[in-house]
Formats: structure tokens, sequence, C-alpha cells
């Protein structure tokens, strides 16, 4: 158990975010105790309750931030839809999962969490909107070629396909030891899943 120490309001409750954000991100929302968390934040556990009021409210607010910071960081990147834009997007989401792990697994683990439908609507209604996003990048890409409507219903599907490639490329990048993560930056996590859009972009338009 974590020693107990006296903390402002504000840093008690961001201590107790942290160790919930650690928590959620190693293991599935149902062996996740709050006893555990407030161990690991070195508070008691009714306190933890009085912050945040039970374990559901307290894994939706670390999925909040996360989903926040994510978007949030997402809509900052500046320029017109172009395949540059999607080079720097994917540049930022590698760069955010490596400096905020656990918020990064811990969203990455809220998409798939069935039993908190609050949890999977925060992570798909940001997918979605990343996914027109990316979309607008790709299309942007064929200029001054267009897609008819069935290329378009079978960009949709490659770019939701895509999040998981990308996903689980960062995944395997956080796992490597930390002198092989050294070798591989986000950049070149960049130009890998941007090469693989090149490739859907091949896909979907016709011969000629």
């Amino acid at each position: 158990m974590t020693a107990r120490r006296r903390l402002a309001p504000d840093d008690r409750r961001a201590a107790i975010l942290a160790a919930a954000g650690e928590a959620f991100s190693r293991r599935p929302y149902a062996d996740v105790s709050m006893t555990g968390i407030a161990d690991a934040a070195g508070v008691s556990a009714p306190l933890v309750v009085f912050y945040f009021g039970s374990k559901r409210a307290l894994y939706l607010e670390v999925l909040r931030t996360a989903v926040t910071s994510i978007g949030d960081g997402l809509r900052a990147v500046p320029g017109p839809p172009s395949l540059d834009r999607l080079h720097a997007s994917v540049r930022f989401y590698a760069e955010y999962a490596r400096s905020h792990r656990t918020g990064f697994l811990s969203y990455l683990r809220g998409g798939s969490e069935t039993a908190l439908p609050e949890a999977t609507a925060l992570v798909a209604e940001l997918r979605g909107e990343l996914a027109a996003t990316i979309a607008a990048d790709v299309v942007a890409g064929l200029a001054p070629r267009t897609l008819d409507a069935a290329g378009l219903a079978a960009l949709d599907v490659a770019v939701h396909g895509h999040f998981g490639q990308v996903d689980a490329a960062v995944q395997r990048w956080l796992a490597l030891p930390d002198d092989r993560r050294e070798l591989v930056d986000a950049d070149t996590l960049a130009r890998l899943a941007v090469a693989a859009f090149a490739g859907t972009l091949r896909a979907l338009l016709p011969p000629g």
C-alpha cells in the first residue's frame, strides 16, 4: 500500500485519477477495485467515493479525460485535408500514447467495455469524428480524381479497419523494451500508417 500523504484537494483528486488510470489501463473494469485504487493513490476508499461517487463514475472520468485530450490534440493539427495532415495526426497520436501511456491504454480498453455503454459511446463518438477527418485527408490525396458512392463506402470500411491497425502498431511500440522503442520514433509510425492508406487509395481507384 502506498503511504498516505497530505495533499491539497486538487492534488488529491489528481492522484486518485492517476492511480485509477494506471489500474484501468492494465486490467478490465471488472477486475479493478476501489480499494486497490485508493491504496495506490495513498488515500482511503471512502475518500475516493467522496470525490467520484462510484467506480463507474471514476472510470468514465478517466476515459473522458483521455478522449478529450486525444480529440483536442487531433483537432489542433493544422492544415487543410491532405495526406500530410494525416501523417501529422498519426504522429500526434503515437506521441500522445508514449507520453500519456495510461490514458491511451484506458482509451483503447474503453472501446471494448461492452458492459459500460457510456464508455463505448465516448470512444465511438471520437472514432466517428476521426474517421470523417481521415476520410477527408485520404480523399484529398486523390485530387483531382474522385470516388463514386461505392468507393466512398469502401473507404469508410477501410478507414475503420485502419484504426485497428494503427492501434495495434502503437500498442506494440509501447510494449517494446526502451532501447528498441527508441529505434522506432513516432514519425516512423506515421509514415507506416500513411503508406497503408496510400495502398487503400490504389485499391479503391478504378484501373487506368
